[in-house]
């Protein structure tokens, strides 16, 4: 079986990469990435999929961008839309094609309060739930895994808990908001093992059609909980300033609880365990 990944060299296509090739090894093929051709990457990632013929595909590719400029939302329908459109096009044209995983995001869910996508990007990823029904059937699986909060080592994105690690090695003080909004930590392993399960489910004909699933710990906390619980097993104190920051725009303030994470999946890499690792000892 040949897997391809779109998006490795972000932080869930990279650590997939490391992790799936102990099982697949010289099967496993890296489309090409985005930064390196910009408007023409569709196209190329397309032609790609026409002749490596991938079994299954996992696209961890996407536009995050939360400002909803003409400009942006322009790209994040082409990043986050038009190009599953294509990438499914070209793959359910090969015969051995059997399998599409693709990541979807929390903010598609809305929150307690709001049952709709909370931004544009949310709105997006919504959207591919249309084509990712259309081009599935018996034959072909598509499942959208709608990721709540990632962690692991060796993380660059520009995400709160990074920014929060950089300050605690700088022993510097970081301006946060009141706090009210919630967290949901899933260990990028844990991502990684529920991958593997899906391709696994997938080549053994378990899955059909389109289905979607959570990916969450099922342990809320909000923020400011968050943070003064870590700062009780660190060896030395966070410092923060509480207020001084304000929320983005659509910030949800409310527990999602529509949670519909994959059967049989559970993450096991303890939250703070980990944190305690990664901002004392690496």
């Amino acid at each position: 079986m040949k897997i391809g990944i779109i998006g490795s060299s972000g932080f869930i296509g990279s650590n997939l990469n490391f992790f799936l090739r102990r099982n697949f090894r010289n099967n496993l093929f890296l489309f090409s990435s985005y930064s390196t051709n910009k408007k023409k990457w569709i196209d190329k990632v397309a032609k790609e999929i026409k002749r490596e013929k991938p079994d299954i595909i996992i696209n961890c590719a996407a536009n995050q961008n939360l400002n909803n400029s003409k400009k942006n939302i322009i790209n994040l329908i082409n990043s986050n839309m038009y190009s599953n459109v294509m990438f499914l096009y070209q793959a359910t044209k090969n015969k051995n094609f059997t399998g599409y995983i693709s990541f979807g995001t929390k903010w598609e869910l809305g929150d307690r309060k709001i049952s709709k996508p909370l931004n544009f990007y949310a709105a997006t990823k919504k959207a591919n739930e249309s084509f990712f029904n259309f081009f599935s059937n018996k034959k072909i699986s598509i499942i959208s895994l709608k990721i709540f909060d990632t962690y692991g080592p060796n993380d660059k994105r520009k995400k709160f808990l990074n920014d929060l690690l950089k300050s605690y090695k700088k022993n510097k003080s970081i301006n946060i908001t009141s706090g009210r909004q919630f967290l949901d930590y899933v260990h990028i392993n844990d991502v990684c093992e529920l991958v593997n399960k899906v391709i696994s489910d997938i080549k053994s004909k378990k899955l059909k059609g389109f289905k979607s699933f959570t990916v969450s710990s099922k342990k809320p906390i909000r923020l400011i909980n968050f943070i003064k619980k870590l700062n009780k097993i660190l060896d030395n104190n966070l410092k923060f300033n509480v207020g001084k920051k304000k929320y983005r725009i659509n910030e949800s303030k409310n527990q999602i609880l529509n949670i519909f994470n994959y059967p049989g999946w559970k993450p096991q890499h303890k939250l703070f365990n980990e944190l305690k690792f990664i901002f004392d000892k690496s």
